[in-house]
């Protein structure tokens, strides 16, 4: 009985719902209207979206530019929209013809600026945002959606941080650092929040189903968003259904892939010669003790000529293990379309991304390997005159496979670790005289600092599947409640993402054998270690997260005569899961946001934005879980009032600021930082029997979210209909920031240091400006040009974190407080003698400085003792470079259209961004020996006398003095660089005609291209981790797209 009261329940609503849109939209049209949109030189325009005044109306042009609009939602206008235009509104009065010629909108005044809950005109927008369309980011023939971003968006710093190929890793932050901590900003994808893993969520997103990405810059922007807007929001857009016939667009790029840098690659002759020049340089002479090369003269002409290449190998481990290039080949199919009651848009793409590792393993296939689909289908349907709901479904399914011996880093790392004059990567096979086989070989060869040699890391030790499922469902419902008062309306959505990774690992060990030394006129190996040949086994993991989203949002828009009004009230709650299975950290997060916005303009004049945020989570006790975060803006555009109007010259003037604050709660803290964390574990005499109470972190109750209280003051100009200027400055300062409490607490009173709260007490501060330049100018129908440019400054400072001062006689009292955050401390070198080097005898003699770390040779550097004690130690390191930052970021771009080509370039840079880098390759002492370009070129007696250039100190085989942090060891990590250029050509209508096509574009691209940098060392590149790391890679491809 229960059953069919519900179910005679959904039928009455179902019949209801029927009636009310037949009521709706079963009517015939009140009036129809039909026209031809053009551009102004005459062409046709396709695609362009026409709506009714009231919206609930709408189509748009086919090839021909020509439409039929039924109008029947009582509307006296028709709005003419299309991406790069300004947006025109026509009376009907009556007509039943409308054409209409679209311009250009030079100045983006009709641009539409995604503030996440909602959006805003830019012509409207008080605030700082910077915009970049999904079809400027599809130029870029990569695989990872990070890589797209470089250079197009003023305020955005973007580093790749890992260049796996289809793996990389991009680091941003907006505007520099807010705080003392690299966090990237938070994304927003369609209105929901993703603070977890935002990075990792913008990888399961492909360009071309894009519409729009929007950086959110100032406080008028992010104070809404509470305690998860201090970062600054990169704000995601995807591509709906337009009202029209069904368009198809299928694409496909078939690319291939080179490193842009290698290290330097030594002969076996020549590394023996750096180790013999290595040894000599540490000799102590020693009468009872004569020096003894590692190699002899005889050795270094054998492995010279190759005639001994059993004890006399020259190997090169790169192109023995490495291609020279990689493959990667993408489809995508989209699908658009609908009617005045639904629309839609269904996208997948498909992505093979193809190994870069040589291997002989027959049995199975080590080799890295990636498959990625994703998918995504958005559908907005109107039920009725006061209903509309809409469907979002998107995911990612990657299969992954990687060696079953270490990670792809891991496997491409340990290529420059064994030297080029180690024989392998195998035994051989040996025979008697009499061609009996006394050894089939083939172990595999390690050496005695490298246990995991390339081989068999590749070949002998499986493979790893892992597959990768990421899932997004979203479902809302709009209600317009203009039966209470026009304009407003009421949203619920409710948002499932859910992340899962399987890996299946097919595993086997194997055996190493290492040269046995102490036979040197035969090649023999002794077994090094245990292990032994396996057959493959099988093993499983698992790792899962998931968040629950749930927004609700109270709308109005009206407008009353010249004054219009916008409000938003909000209220958002989310549940989230992370991958931490260990607790406390395996509990949900929780959060719960509320807010309210308020927009007005006069006349389109003058502008006012007020915000206020009301936000907090569990990891906060409740008397400070929550933080207020208000701002406001206000916008003068002055090319509006009536002595500006229409002037031909100053097209454009407007003067923009904001002012407010924002909250961060990814801080570092402790999982519910205001409790004490005490634990309940086994111990005592006998462990089963008994338990200890483990009294670890003291909790803080009033422990809160930072804030940040940010000022933005901008202004744009526009000259001639053709150039646009923008220019911001921003300061934001942060009172209350998350530091340790333990900086002046000596270690010595007893309690440990690890055991006290953190505390709201540090102060940051981050200031600087931006200015972009665009010149756009459409010359007649077959020529076209653009050029544009965005500089970005910004610096960080550490006002207070707690820092002890050090004691009197350090050179530098503090070495965070007064600085930017990363910045980096080392010895200088003393240059006054020319090379920073000790050149001489005489020189090393006369040196009364003592090295607390080591005794200087000749050739060794020459530090500075900047406290004037004689020595050379911790207290005479200085600040090195600017941070963990550039200061500076800049992107150009150009085009050029000329009839049917048309070719679009993009340069990125940075400037003032130094590194200090140490270890395996830019060090020559880790394993046997591990030599870069520098080292060819490094300090001897011989070089110095003939005065050739000298690159590097006097190299050792062991830490000598010149291994510390230093101004030697900094890398100027400033470069600009060709990152994309795309010549296409879009082929004559006849011929895409002929296949019932609307548009054929062909195309060629290149990412990476060229770079110019001041990098001292050519082994690795500015971007990337560094010698051991995979480089950035250089890509070309071809494509063809064809829409239907």
């Amino acid at each position: 009985m229960k059953y069919n009261i519900i179910k005679f329940t959904m039928l009455c609503f179902t019949v209801f719902l029927a009636v009310m849109q037949q009521n709706i939209y079963a009517q015939d049209a009140a009036a129809t209207v039909t026209g031809k949109v053009i551009d102004q030189f005459g062409k046709p325009m396709y695609g362009v979206v026409v709506n009714s005044g009231n919206g609930r109306n709408g189509t748009s042009t086919d090839k021909n530019g020509e439409y039929t609009l039924p109008v029947n939602d009582g509307s006296n206008t028709v709005i003419f929209k299309y991406t790069g235009y300004s947006t025109k509104a026509e009376t009907i009065n009556g007509r039943e013809s409308i054409n209409i010629e679209l311009h250009p909108d030079t100045h983006k005044l009709d641009e539409e600026i995604q503030l996440g809950y909602n959006s805003q005109l830019r012509k409207h927008f008080a605030g700082a945002a910077a915009t970049v369309t999904g079809t400027e980011l599809e130029r870029a023939p990569v695989a990872n959606f990070g890589q797209t971003l470089a250079g197009r968006l003023p305020g955005l710093t973007t580093l790749e941080t890992y260049s796996e190929l289809s793996r990389a890793t991009t680091s941003t932050a907006v505007r520099g650092f807010s705080f003392a901590r690299n966090n990237g900003p938070l994304v927003v994808v369609d209105g929901v929040l993703v603070p977890y893993n935002s990075n990792q969520t913008l990888e399961y997103i492909s360009p071309t189903e894009i519409e729009s990405i929007t950086v959110l810059k100032d406080a008028s922007t992010q104070a809404l968003y509470g305690i998860l807007g201090g970062n600054g929001l990169l704000v995601v857009k995807t591509k709906r259904g337009r009202k029209g016939d069904l368009e198809v667009r299928a694409r496909i790029d078939q690319s291939v892939q080179q490193a842009t840098t290698t290290p330097a690659h030594y002969d076996a002759a020549t590394y023996a010669e750096l180790k013999n020049l290595a040894a000599k340089n540490d000799y102590v002479p020693d009468v009872t003790n004569p020096f003894e090369a590692p190699y002899s003269q005889a050795d270094i002409e054998a492995y010279r000529s190759g005639s001994d290449p059993l004890l006399h190998a020259n190997n090169n481990w790169y192109k023995m293990f490495m291609k020279d290039l990689a493959r990667m080949e993408r489809v995508s199919l989209n699908l658009t379309g609908g009617s005045d009651n639904i629309q839609y848009y269904s996208n997948i793409n498909v992505m093979h991304q193809g190994g870069y590792f040589k291997t002989d393993q027959t049995r199975y296939n080590p080799d890295a390997n990636n498959l990625w689909v994703n998918y995504r289908t958005n559908v907005d349907m109107n039920i009725n005159k006061w209903i509309k709901a809409y469907v979002r479904l998107s995911g990612n399914i990657k299969r992954e496979r990687n060696p079953g011996g270490a990670s792809n880093q891991a496997v491409y790392s340990s290529v420059f670790l064994i030297p080029s004059n180690v024989f392998g990567p195998v035994t051989p096979r040996i025979e008697d005289a009499s061609g009996k086989v006394i050894d089939e070989g083939g172990q595999v060869i390690s050496t005695a600092t490298v246990h995991n040699p390339t081989y068999g890391l590749l070949n002998r030790s499986g493979y790893v599947r892992h597959t990768v499922t990421n899932t997004t469902s979203q479902f809302g419902v709009d209600l317009n409640l203009d039966f209470i008062t026009r304009g407003l309306s009421l949203t619920g959505t409710f948002n499932y993402q859910t992340n899962s990774v399987g890996s299946l690992y097919t595993s086997q060990n194997f055996e190493r054998y290492a040269r046995d030394l102490n036979i040197t006129d035969s090649l023999a190996f002794k077994q090094d270690g245990t292990e032994l040949n396996t057959p493959l086994a099988y093993a499983k993991g698992h790792s899962f997260y998931y968040h629950l989203t749930y927004n609700a949002l109270l709308n109005y828009d009206r407008k009353f005569g010249k004054h219009n009004v916008r409000a938003l009230g909000y209220m958002f709650f989310q549940d989230l899961t992370k991958t931490d299975v260990s607790a406390p950290f395996s509990f949900p997060y929780k959060r719960f946001h509320t807010g309210a916005e308020l927009m007005y303009d006069y006349s389109e004049k003058y502008f006012v934005k007020l915000d206020l945020g009301y936000s907090g989570s569990d990891q906060y006790a409740r008397s400070s879980r929550y933080v207020s975060t208000p701002s406001v803006a206000a916008a003068w555009m002055i090319s509006n009032e009536a002595f500006l109007k229409n002037n031909q010259v100053l097209t454009l003037l407007k003067i923009r600021g904001s002012y407010g604050k924002t909250a961060n709660d990814q801080s570092g803290l402790n999982r519910f930082a205001y409790m004490d964390n005490v634990r309940l574990q086994g111990g005592g005499p006998i462990g089963y029997l008994q338990y200890l109470v483990v009294e670890n972190t003291k909790g803080d109750p009033r422990i809160s979210a930072e804030v940040s209280t940010k000022t933005n003051g901008g202004i744009d100009i526009g000259l001639f209909n053709a150039i646009t200027i923008n220019a911001d400055i921003f300061n934001e300062k942060v009172d209350n920031m998350i530091v340790p409490a333990t900086g002046a607490i000596p270690a010595y009173q007893g309690i440990p240091l690890g055991n006290y709260p953190s505390l709201n007490q540090g102060k940051f501060e981050n200031k600087g400006f931006e200015v972009a330049i665009d010149y756009t100018k459409e010359f007649n129908k077959n020529w076209g040009a653009s050029i544009g440019g965005n500089l970005s400054y910004s610096k960080n400072t550490i006002l207070s974190i707690n820092e002890a001062q050090k004691a009197s006689d350090y050179t530098y009292l503090k070495q965070q407080e007064g600085y930017s955050y990363g910045q980096a401390f080392g010895y200088l070198v003393d240059y006054s003698n020319g090379n920073g080097m000790f050149n001489t005898q005489a020189e090393l003699d006369n040196n009364t400085l003592a090295y607390s770390f080591g005794t200087p040779r000749l050739g060794d550097l020459i530090y500075k003792d900047l406290n004037g004690d004689g020595k050379i130690n911790d207290r005479d390191v200085a600040p090195i470079g600017n941070g963990a930052l550039p200061k500076y970021i800049y992107g150009i771009t150009g085009r050029i259209r000329f009839k049917s080509l048309e070719l679009n370039m993009l340069f990125q840079g940075v400037n003032q961004f130094t590194t200090i880098y140490s270890g395996t390759g830019v060090y020559e002492t880790s394993y046997d020996g591990v030599f870069g370009a520098l080292h060819s070129q490094s300090w001897t007696a011989e070089r110095y006398a003939a005065g050739e250039e000298i690159l590097y100190p006097a190299l050792s085989t062991r830490q000598s003095v010149n291994h510390q942090a230093s101004d030697f060891f900094e890398y100027d990590r400033s470069f600009i660089r060709l990152k994309n250029l795309e010549l296409s050509y879009t082929f004559p209508g006849s011929v895409a005609h002929a296949i019932a096509a609307q548009n054929i574009r062909l195309l060629l691209s290149g990412q990476n291209l060229i770079t110019w940098d001041k990098m001292k060392s050519k082994d690795f590149g500015p971007e990337g981790s560094g010698y051991l790391g995979f480089p950035v890679y250089r890509v070309y491809n071809i494509g063809l797209s064809v829409t239907f």
